[in-house]
Formats: C-alpha cells, structure tokens, sequence
C-alpha cells in the first residue's frame, strides 16, 4: 500500500480565511433570498416582472 502526500492549507497558501467563505456565503443567501421575494411578487403570466427579478440576482454576483 503507497501512501498519499496530505498537504496542509498552510502548505498551500490558501488566502481564503473562514470568515470570508462565510461572509461569501451569507451574501449568497441574501442574493438568494432577495430573488425569492422578488418573484413571489410577480405574476405568473409576467415574464418581464421574473426577468426583472433574474437579472437582479445576477447582478448581485458581480
């Protein structure tokens, strides 16, 4: 049996702290959440109030 290297974040250099993953991802949910109530105001028949919504979430991701 051949054993596998392991490498440590340090080893790496992985810039990414924790905190910044979870302030990612809480802008995430937000983004995400912000979406939600956006369509829930919309029409079904209204494809430019959802498109409007859609455009809005990716505009968040910049």
């Amino acid at each position: 049996m051949t054993s596998v290297p392991t490498q440590r974040a340090e080893d790496l250099h992985i810039s990414t702290s924790t905190s910044d993953v979870n302030h990612e991802h809480e802008q995430t949910w937000d983004a995400v959440e912000t979406y939600f109530e956006c369509i829930t105001t919309c029409s079904l028949d209204d494809g430019e109030c959802i498109t409007r919504c859609v455009e809005q979430l990716r505009d968040t991701d910049d």
